[in-house]
Protein backbone atom coordinates (compact mmCIF):
# COMPACT_ATOMS: atom_id res chain seq x y z
CA UNK A 1 0.00 0.00 0.00
CA UNK A 2 1.14 3.69 -0.87
CA UNK A 3 2.03 5.28 2.46
CA UNK A 4 0.16 8.22 4.03
CA UNK A 5 0.79 11.71 2.54
CA UNK A 6 2.11 13.54 5.67
CA UNK A 7 -0.26 16.50 6.58
CA UNK A 8 0.63 20.28 5.72
CA UNK A 9 2.64 21.46 8.53
CA UNK A 10 0.31 23.27 10.74
CA UNK A 11 1.46 26.29 13.12
CA UNK A 12 0.40 26.65 17.04
CA UNK A 13 -2.17 29.03 18.01
CA UNK A 14 0.17 30.84 20.23
CA UNK A 15 2.49 31.41 17.23
CA UNK A 16 -0.01 31.56 14.87
CA UNK A 17 -1.44 34.69 17.01
CA UNK A 18 2.30 35.98 16.82
CA UNK A 19 2.21 36.07 13.40
CA UNK A 20 -1.29 37.34 12.22
CA UNK A 21 -0.41 40.00 15.10
CA UNK A 22 2.80 41.08 12.96
CA UNK A 23 1.13 40.88 9.81
CA UNK A 24 -1.74 43.03 10.95
CA UNK A 25 0.52 45.14 12.56
CA UNK A 26 2.70 45.85 9.27
CA UNK A 27 -0.78 46.57 7.25
CA UNK A 28 -1.59 48.97 9.65
CA UNK A 29 1.68 50.92 8.99
CA UNK A 30 1.50 50.22 5.25
CA UNK A 31 -2.31 51.17 5.37
CA UNK A 32 -0.73 54.50 7.56
CA UNK A 33 2.04 55.30 5.43
CA UNK A 34 -0.85 55.78 2.43
CA UNK A 35 -3.31 57.50 4.53
CA UNK A 36 -0.49 60.03 6.06
CA UNK A 37 1.19 60.58 2.75
CA UNK A 38 -1.66 60.50 0.40
CA UNK A 39 -3.01 64.53 1.49
CA UNK A 40 0.48 65.68 1.19
CA UNK A 41 0.68 64.17 -2.88
CA UNK A 42 -2.99 65.21 -3.69
CA UNK A 43 -5.19 67.88 -2.51
CA UNK A 44 -7.71 67.88 0.31
CA UNK A 45 -10.32 67.27 -2.97
CA UNK A 46 -8.45 65.01 -4.51
CA UNK A 47 -7.36 63.00 -1.39
CA UNK A 48 -11.36 63.38 -0.18
CA UNK A 49 -12.37 61.85 -3.53
CA UNK A 50 -10.09 59.05 -2.78
CA UNK A 51 -11.97 58.37 -0.08
CA UNK A 52 -15.58 58.61 -1.81
CA UNK A 53 -14.35 55.98 -3.76
CA UNK A 54 -12.77 54.01 -1.48
CA UNK A 55 -16.15 54.35 1.10
CA UNK A 56 -17.64 52.16 -2.29
CA UNK A 57 -15.26 49.77 -2.91
CA UNK A 58 -13.55 48.62 0.24
CA UNK A 59 -17.37 47.40 1.66
CA UNK A 60 -17.71 45.20 -1.45
CA UNK A 61 -13.85 44.30 -1.48
CA UNK A 62 -13.84 43.47 2.43
CA UNK A 63 -16.93 40.93 2.03
CA UNK A 64 -15.23 39.33 -0.70
CA UNK A 65 -11.86 38.92 0.74
CA UNK A 66 -12.93 37.99 4.61
CA UNK A 67 -16.02 36.39 3.95
CA UNK A 68 -13.94 33.86 1.39
CA UNK A 69 -11.07 33.38 3.93
CA UNK A 70 -13.81 32.12 6.79
CA UNK A 71 -15.61 30.38 4.24
CA UNK A 72 -12.73 28.62 3.28
CA UNK A 73 -11.28 28.37 6.50
CA UNK A 74 -14.18 27.13 7.72
CA UNK A 75 -14.56 24.04 5.77
CA UNK A 76 -10.50 23.37 5.69
CA UNK A 77 -10.45 23.53 9.90
CA UNK A 78 -13.07 21.03 9.78
CA UNK A 79 -11.82 18.47 7.81
CA UNK A 80 -7.89 19.22 6.90
CA UNK A 81 -7.50 16.48 4.84
CA UNK A 82 -9.84 17.77 2.37
CA UNK A 83 -8.04 21.01 1.84
CA UNK A 84 -7.06 21.14 -1.53
CA UNK A 85 -10.67 19.97 -2.55
CA UNK A 86 -12.00 22.92 -0.60
CA UNK A 87 -9.55 25.30 -2.38
CA UNK A 88 -10.72 24.12 -5.64
CA UNK A 89 -14.41 24.43 -4.72
CA UNK A 90 -13.36 27.51 -3.38
CA UNK A 91 -11.68 29.37 -6.65
CA UNK A 92 -14.81 27.37 -8.98
CA UNK A 93 -17.13 29.07 -6.18
CA UNK A 94 -15.83 32.84 -7.22
CA UNK A 95 -16.57 31.98 -11.01
CA UNK A 96 -20.00 32.09 -9.94
CA UNK A 97 -19.69 34.83 -7.13
CA UNK A 98 -16.50 37.22 -7.08
CA UNK A 99 -16.49 37.33 -10.44
CA UNK A 100 -19.87 38.37 -11.34
CA UNK A 101 -19.99 41.05 -8.69
CA UNK A 102 -16.92 42.47 -9.97
CA UNK A 103 -18.83 43.00 -13.60
CA UNK A 104 -21.78 44.62 -11.36
CA UNK A 105 -19.90 46.74 -9.47
CA UNK A 106 -18.22 48.66 -12.31
CA UNK A 107 -21.41 48.10 -14.15
CA UNK A 108 -23.17 50.04 -10.95
CA UNK A 109 -20.43 52.71 -11.29
CA UNK A 110 -22.08 55.39 -13.70
CA UNK A 111 -25.46 54.90 -11.67
CA UNK A 112 -24.17 55.91 -8.50
CA UNK A 113 -21.85 59.11 -9.92
CA UNK A 114 -25.26 60.07 -11.65
CA UNK A 115 -27.23 59.39 -8.62
CA UNK A 116 -24.15 61.47 -6.46
CA UNK A 117 -24.51 64.27 -8.93
CA UNK A 118 -20.69 63.66 -9.35
CA UNK A 119 -19.76 62.11 -12.81
CA UNK A 120 -15.94 62.32 -12.15
CA UNK A 121 -16.12 59.55 -9.13
CA UNK A 122 -17.51 57.36 -12.29
CA UNK A 123 -14.00 56.39 -14.03
CA UNK A 124 -12.32 55.57 -10.55
CA UNK A 125 -15.06 53.17 -9.57
CA UNK A 126 -14.87 51.52 -12.52
CA UNK A 127 -11.29 50.92 -12.42
CA UNK A 128 -12.20 49.76 -8.63
CA UNK A 129 -13.97 47.19 -9.41
CA UNK A 130 -11.22 45.05 -10.91
CA UNK A 131 -9.90 44.87 -7.16
CA UNK A 132 -12.74 43.37 -5.92
CA UNK A 133 -12.38 40.28 -8.76
CA UNK A 134 -8.68 39.90 -8.01
CA UNK A 135 -8.79 39.65 -4.39
CA UNK A 136 -12.04 37.37 -4.51
CA UNK A 137 -9.57 34.25 -5.91
CA UNK A 138 -6.38 35.41 -3.95
CA UNK A 139 -8.53 35.20 -0.57
CA UNK A 140 -9.23 31.49 -1.24
CA UNK A 141 -5.84 30.85 -1.18
CA UNK A 142 -5.21 32.57 1.85
CA UNK A 143 -8.18 30.94 3.40
CA UNK A 144 -6.57 27.82 2.67
CA UNK A 145 -3.50 28.51 4.50
CA UNK A 146 -5.44 29.94 7.49
CA UNK A 147 -7.86 26.67 7.70
CA UNK A 148 -4.45 24.50 7.58
CA UNK A 149 -3.07 26.70 10.23
CA UNK A 150 -0.30 27.97 8.27
CA UNK A 151 -0.27 31.02 9.75
CA UNK A 152 3.47 31.58 9.06
CA UNK A 153 2.46 31.57 5.08
CA UNK A 154 -0.51 33.88 5.65
CA UNK A 155 1.09 36.67 7.30
CA UNK A 156 3.68 36.32 4.25
CA UNK A 157 1.46 37.43 1.69
CA UNK A 158 -0.22 39.80 4.14
CA UNK A 159 2.62 41.46 4.68
CA UNK A 160 3.94 41.15 0.58
CA UNK A 161 0.22 42.53 -0.17
CA UNK A 162 0.33 45.55 2.07
CA UNK A 163 3.77 46.78 0.62
CA UNK A 164 3.21 46.22 -2.92
CA UNK A 165 -0.26 48.49 -2.32
CA UNK A 166 1.72 50.74 -0.69
CA UNK A 167 3.87 51.19 -3.46
CA UNK A 168 1.40 51.43 -6.53
CA UNK A 169 -0.78 53.81 -4.57
CA UNK A 170 1.77 56.32 -3.58
CA UNK A 171 3.92 55.66 -6.87
CA UNK A 172 1.12 56.16 -9.09
CA UNK A 173 -0.26 59.18 -7.26
CA UNK A 174 3.52 60.89 -7.02
CA UNK A 175 3.62 61.06 -10.75
CA UNK A 176 0.62 62.77 -11.10
CA UNK A 177 -2.54 60.34 -11.87
CA UNK A 178 -4.32 61.76 -9.11
CA UNK A 179 -6.73 59.66 -8.12
CA UNK A 180 -6.87 57.29 -11.32
CA UNK A 181 -3.00 56.90 -10.32
CA UNK A 182 -4.13 55.65 -6.38
CA UNK A 183 -6.47 53.00 -8.05
CA UNK A 184 -4.72 52.09 -10.73
CA UNK A 185 -1.63 51.23 -8.60
CA UNK A 186 -3.76 49.04 -6.31
CA UNK A 187 -5.23 47.12 -9.32
CA UNK A 188 -1.27 46.29 -9.72
CA UNK A 189 -0.91 45.05 -6.62
CA UNK A 190 -3.62 42.83 -6.48
CA UNK A 191 -2.34 40.97 -9.90
CA UNK A 192 0.92 40.83 -8.52
CA UNK A 193 -0.10 39.28 -4.91
CA UNK A 194 -2.40 37.03 -6.76
CA UNK A 195 0.40 35.42 -8.82
CA UNK A 196 2.35 35.03 -6.01
CA UNK A 197 0.18 33.70 -3.50
CA UNK A 198 -0.46 30.95 -6.24
CA UNK A 199 3.11 30.19 -5.74
CA UNK A 200 3.50 30.39 -2.29
CA UNK A 201 -0.05 28.31 -1.82
CA UNK A 202 -0.12 26.18 -4.69
CA UNK A 203 -3.32 25.47 -7.17
CA UNK A 204 -5.28 22.39 -6.11
CA UNK A 205 -3.88 19.43 -8.39
CA UNK A 206 -5.94 17.81 -10.97
CA UNK A 207 -7.42 14.96 -8.55
CA UNK A 208 -8.35 17.75 -6.13
CA UNK A 209 -10.90 18.78 -8.72
CA UNK A 210 -13.28 16.30 -9.28
CA UNK A 211 -16.72 15.73 -8.51
CA UNK A 212 -16.14 15.41 -5.09
CA UNK A 213 -15.35 19.31 -5.07
CA UNK A 214 -18.06 20.28 -7.26
CA UNK A 215 -20.25 19.00 -4.68
CA UNK A 216 -18.53 21.51 -2.39
CA UNK A 217 -19.37 24.04 -4.30
CA UNK A 218 -23.09 24.40 -3.23
CA UNK A 219 -22.81 24.10 0.26
CA UNK A 220 -19.53 26.53 0.43
CA UNK A 221 -21.32 29.27 -1.76
CA UNK A 222 -24.65 29.09 0.96
CA UNK A 223 -22.36 29.42 4.10
CA UNK A 224 -20.48 32.51 2.05
CA UNK A 225 -23.88 33.79 1.67
CA UNK A 226 -24.77 34.22 5.06
CA UNK A 227 -21.22 35.36 6.17
CA UNK A 228 -21.86 38.13 3.17
CA UNK A 229 -24.95 39.27 4.70
CA UNK A 230 -22.93 39.54 7.78
CA UNK A 231 -19.87 41.54 6.54
CA UNK A 232 -21.93 43.22 4.23
CA UNK A 233 -23.48 45.30 7.13
CA UNK A 234 -20.18 45.18 8.95
CA UNK A 235 -18.54 47.46 6.62
CA UNK A 236 -21.55 49.41 6.05
CA UNK A 237 -21.27 50.44 9.41
CA UNK A 238 -17.55 51.34 9.16
CA UNK A 239 -18.60 53.15 5.59
CA UNK A 240 -22.20 54.65 6.12
CA UNK A 241 -21.54 58.08 7.76
CA UNK A 242 -18.78 58.55 5.42
CA UNK A 243 -20.93 58.08 2.36
CA UNK A 244 -23.68 59.78 4.23
CA UNK A 245 -21.66 63.15 4.97
CA UNK A 246 -20.54 63.22 1.10
CA UNK A 247 -24.15 63.12 0.52
CA UNK A 248 -25.16 65.45 2.41
CA UNK A 249 -22.56 68.23 2.55
CA UNK A 250 -22.97 68.34 -1.49
CA UNK A 251 -26.61 69.04 -0.84
CA UNK A 252 -26.06 71.49 1.55
CA UNK A 253 -22.97 73.52 -0.12
CA UNK A 254 -25.92 73.19 -2.93
CA UNK A 255 -28.78 74.91 -1.49
CA UNK A 256 -26.07 77.76 -0.32
CA UNK A 257 -24.32 77.86 -3.59
CA UNK A 258 -25.20 81.86 -3.87
CA UNK A 259 -23.52 82.82 -0.79
CA UNK A 260 -21.19 79.29 -0.41
CA UNK A 261 -17.55 81.64 -1.17
CA UNK A 262 -18.53 83.63 1.86
CA UNK A 263 -19.15 80.91 4.38
CA UNK A 264 -16.45 79.16 3.31
CA UNK A 265 -13.34 80.66 5.74
CA UNK A 266 -16.11 80.14 8.51
CA UNK A 267 -16.75 76.49 8.45
CA UNK A 268 -13.58 75.15 6.64
CA UNK A 269 -11.16 77.34 8.04
CA UNK A 270 -7.50 77.45 5.99
CA UNK A 271 -9.44 75.97 3.20
CA UNK A 272 -8.78 78.68 0.83
CA UNK A 273 -5.02 78.59 1.58
CA UNK A 274 -4.72 74.85 0.47
CA UNK A 275 -3.91 73.41 -2.94
CA UNK A 276 -6.94 72.63 -5.13
CA UNK A 277 -8.93 74.75 -3.21
CA UNK A 278 -12.62 75.04 -5.07
CA UNK A 279 -16.39 76.36 -4.51
CA UNK A 280 -17.78 73.94 -6.45
CA UNK A 281 -20.12 71.75 -3.91
CA UNK A 282 -18.45 68.33 -5.01
CA UNK A 283 -15.37 69.43 -4.67
CA UNK A 284 -16.13 71.07 -1.31
CA UNK A 285 -18.17 67.79 -0.09
CA UNK A 286 -15.30 65.97 -0.73
CA UNK A 287 -13.19 68.20 1.31
CA UNK A 288 -15.38 67.31 4.28
CA UNK A 289 -15.04 63.99 3.30
CA UNK A 290 -11.24 64.40 3.64
CA UNK A 291 -11.18 66.01 6.95
CA UNK A 292 -13.40 62.74 8.25
CA UNK A 293 -11.30 60.43 7.12
CA UNK A 294 -8.46 61.58 8.99
CA UNK A 295 -10.48 61.44 11.67
CA UNK A 296 -11.11 57.24 10.97
CA UNK A 297 -7.82 56.12 10.37
CA UNK A 298 -6.98 56.92 13.48
CA UNK A 299 -10.16 56.21 15.58
CA UNK A 300 -9.73 52.91 14.00
CA UNK A 301 -6.38 51.76 15.14
CA UNK A 302 -8.25 50.21 18.33
CA UNK A 303 -9.55 48.21 15.82
CA UNK A 304 -6.59 47.36 13.57
CA UNK A 305 -4.77 46.47 16.31
CA UNK A 306 -7.02 43.59 17.55
CA UNK A 307 -8.39 42.35 14.40
CA UNK A 308 -5.64 39.39 13.93
CA UNK A 309 -7.73 37.68 16.66
CA UNK A 310 -10.78 37.22 14.01
CA UNK A 311 -8.19 35.38 11.85
CA UNK A 312 -7.09 33.09 14.86
CA UNK A 313 -9.85 32.56 16.46
CA UNK A 314 -12.39 31.82 13.70
CA UNK A 315 -10.63 28.28 12.98
CA UNK A 316 -10.51 27.41 16.65
CA UNK A 317 -14.00 28.42 17.36
CA UNK A 318 -15.17 26.47 14.15
CA UNK A 319 -13.34 23.33 15.38
CA UNK A 320 -14.25 23.39 19.18
CA UNK A 321 -18.20 23.95 18.26
CA UNK A 322 -17.89 21.04 15.33
CA UNK A 323 -16.30 18.71 18.42
CA UNK A 324 -19.14 20.42 20.83
CA UNK A 325 -16.40 20.76 22.97
CA UNK A 326 -18.29 23.90 24.91
CA UNK A 327 -15.37 24.15 27.60
CA UNK A 328 -13.33 25.18 24.84
CA UNK A 329 -15.54 27.17 23.39
CA UNK A 330 -16.36 29.16 26.62
CA UNK A 331 -12.09 29.60 27.31
CA UNK A 332 -11.84 30.79 23.77
CA UNK A 333 -14.60 33.39 23.84
CA UNK A 334 -13.65 34.88 26.97
CA UNK A 335 -9.55 35.39 26.64
CA UNK A 336 -10.15 36.88 23.30
CA UNK A 337 -12.65 39.54 24.62
CA UNK A 338 -10.93 40.33 27.17
CA UNK A 339 -7.63 41.08 25.60
CA UNK A 340 -9.23 42.65 22.92
CA UNK A 341 -10.99 44.72 25.64
CA UNK A 342 -7.69 45.34 27.19
CA UNK A 343 -5.47 46.48 23.98
CA UNK A 344 -8.25 48.34 22.12
CA UNK A 345 -9.17 50.63 25.33
CA UNK A 346 -4.97 51.40 25.75
CA UNK A 347 -5.05 52.32 22.11
CA UNK A 348 -8.39 54.66 22.23
CA UNK A 349 -7.80 56.62 25.46
CA UNK A 350 -4.82 57.93 24.37
CA UNK A 351 -6.26 59.20 21.07
CA UNK A 352 -9.25 60.53 22.92
CA UNK A 353 -7.15 62.21 25.45
CA UNK A 354 -4.65 63.67 22.77
CA UNK A 355 -7.21 64.50 19.51
CA UNK A 356 -5.52 67.18 18.25
CA UNK A 357 -1.39 66.67 18.93
CA UNK A 358 -1.90 63.45 17.54
CA UNK A 359 -3.64 63.95 14.02
CA UNK A 360 -1.49 67.28 14.06
CA UNK A 361 1.85 64.60 13.75
CA UNK A 362 0.66 63.25 10.62
CA UNK A 363 -1.40 65.50 8.86
CA UNK A 364 -2.00 69.67 8.32
CA UNK A 365 -2.95 71.81 10.72
CA UNK A 366 -6.15 72.44 9.29
CA UNK A 367 -7.42 68.46 9.70
CA UNK A 368 -6.10 69.11 13.04
CA UNK A 369 -8.09 71.90 13.76
CA UNK A 370 -11.45 70.36 12.45
CA UNK A 371 -10.79 66.71 13.26
CA UNK A 372 -10.20 66.29 17.12
CA UNK A 373 -13.19 66.92 18.72
CA UNK A 374 -14.44 64.35 16.52
CA UNK A 375 -11.81 62.02 17.35
CA UNK A 376 -12.10 61.95 20.86
CA UNK A 377 -16.06 60.46 20.40
CA UNK A 378 -14.78 58.26 17.30
CA UNK A 379 -12.10 56.83 18.85
CA UNK A 380 -13.75 55.77 22.20
CA UNK A 381 -16.58 54.26 20.04
CA UNK A 382 -14.17 51.99 17.98
CA UNK A 383 -13.36 50.36 21.50
CA UNK A 384 -16.94 49.34 21.20
CA UNK A 385 -16.88 48.56 17.56
CA UNK A 386 -13.58 46.06 18.32
CA UNK A 387 -15.88 44.21 20.39
CA UNK A 388 -18.57 43.52 17.75
CA UNK A 389 -16.68 42.66 15.78
CA UNK A 390 -14.79 40.07 17.85
CA UNK A 391 -18.32 38.74 18.72
CA UNK A 392 -19.63 38.55 15.42
CA UNK A 393 -16.70 36.48 14.18
CA UNK A 394 -17.22 34.20 17.00
CA UNK A 395 -20.75 33.65 16.88
CA UNK A 396 -20.16 33.11 12.24
CA UNK A 397 -17.09 30.41 13.15
CA UNK A 398 -19.92 29.15 15.64
CA UNK A 399 -22.67 28.57 13.06
CA UNK A 400 -24.61 31.04 14.48
CA UNK A 401 -25.30 33.70 11.52
CA UNK A 402 -28.06 34.40 12.10
CA UNK A 403 -27.69 36.11 15.65
CA UNK A 404 -24.42 38.24 14.07
CA UNK A 405 -26.65 39.36 11.20
CA UNK A 406 -29.09 40.72 13.70
CA UNK A 407 -27.12 42.16 15.74
CA UNK A 408 -25.05 43.94 12.78
CA UNK A 409 -28.51 45.19 10.76
CA UNK A 410 -29.83 46.62 14.37
CA UNK A 411 -25.93 48.55 14.42
CA UNK A 412 -25.88 49.72 10.67
CA UNK A 413 -29.95 51.27 10.61
CA UNK A 414 -29.41 53.33 13.94
CA UNK A 415 -25.88 54.53 12.75
CA UNK A 416 -28.04 55.49 9.41
CA UNK A 417 -30.67 56.57 10.26
CA UNK A 418 -28.96 58.99 12.94
CA UNK A 419 -26.66 60.22 10.90
CA UNK A 420 -29.33 61.01 8.14
CA UNK A 421 -31.22 63.18 10.78
CA UNK A 422 -28.42 64.81 12.64
CA UNK A 423 -26.26 65.63 9.35
CA UNK A 424 -28.61 68.23 8.26
CA UNK A 425 -29.21 69.69 11.01
CA UNK A 426 -25.64 71.30 10.80
CA UNK A 427 -22.82 72.98 8.74
CA UNK A 428 -19.96 71.51 6.90
CA UNK A 429 -17.03 72.05 9.41
CA UNK A 430 -15.97 70.33 12.56
CA UNK A 431 -19.39 70.53 13.87
CA UNK A 432 -20.83 67.99 11.43
CA UNK A 433 -17.57 65.85 12.04
CA UNK A 434 -18.58 65.66 15.37
CA UNK A 435 -22.69 64.98 14.84
CA UNK A 436 -21.39 62.04 12.40
CA UNK A 437 -18.58 60.62 15.41
CA UNK A 438 -20.92 60.82 18.31
CA UNK A 439 -24.26 59.10 16.07
CA UNK A 440 -21.33 56.35 15.02
CA UNK A 441 -20.34 55.79 17.80
CA UNK A 442 -23.39 55.16 20.09
CA UNK A 443 -24.43 53.17 17.25
CA UNK A 444 -21.56 51.02 17.96
CA UNK A 445 -22.11 50.77 21.60
CA UNK A 446 -25.37 49.43 20.88
CA UNK A 447 -24.12 46.79 18.71
CA UNK A 448 -21.08 45.32 21.06
CA UNK A 449 -24.05 45.17 23.37
CA UNK A 450 -26.22 43.40 21.59
CA UNK A 451 -23.77 41.04 19.78
CA UNK A 452 -22.61 40.41 23.62
CA UNK A 453 -25.91 39.27 24.45
CA UNK A 454 -26.46 36.69 21.73
CA UNK A 455 -22.82 35.49 22.23
CA UNK A 456 -23.88 34.62 25.98
CA UNK A 457 -26.92 33.18 25.18
CA UNK A 458 -26.01 31.10 22.62
CA UNK A 459 -22.36 30.10 23.80
CA UNK A 460 -22.20 30.79 27.54
CA UNK A 461 -19.52 33.15 27.94
CA UNK A 462 -19.02 37.24 26.54
CA UNK A 463 -16.99 39.57 28.17
CA UNK A 464 -15.67 38.89 32.21
CA UNK A 465 -17.30 41.01 34.06
CA UNK A 466 -14.30 42.63 36.41
CA UNK A 467 -12.21 42.70 33.12
CA UNK A 468 -15.17 45.21 31.98
CA UNK A 469 -15.32 47.23 35.26
CA UNK A 470 -11.15 47.45 35.30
Amino acid sequence: ASPTPAAPKATGAGRGVIYIAFAKLYFMVAGALIEFRLPTILSRALYGAYGVVSSFVSPVNNVMVTGSIQAVSRFTAQKPETARMVEAAGLRMHLYIGLPTAILFIAAAPVVGWAMGDTAKIGPMMLAGVIVATYAFYAVLVGTANGLRQFNKQAGLDITSATLRAIGILGFTAVGLGVYGAYGGWVAAAGVVLLLATVVIGLPPASARGPEARALVAPMAKYFARIAVYLILLNLILFVDQILLKFLTAGWYREHGPSLAATVDRVLPDARHVTGFSVDPNAMSDVQVAYYRAVQNLARLSYQAIIAATFVIFPLVSKSTFDDDQATTRRYVNVTMRYSLIFATAIAVVMAANPRPLLDIPYADDYATLGAPALTVLALGNVAFSLFAIAGTILNGAGFTKEAIIGAAVTLAVAAIGNLIAIPRCEPGAEALVVAASVTGGSMVVGAGLSGYFLYKRLGAFLPVVSLVR
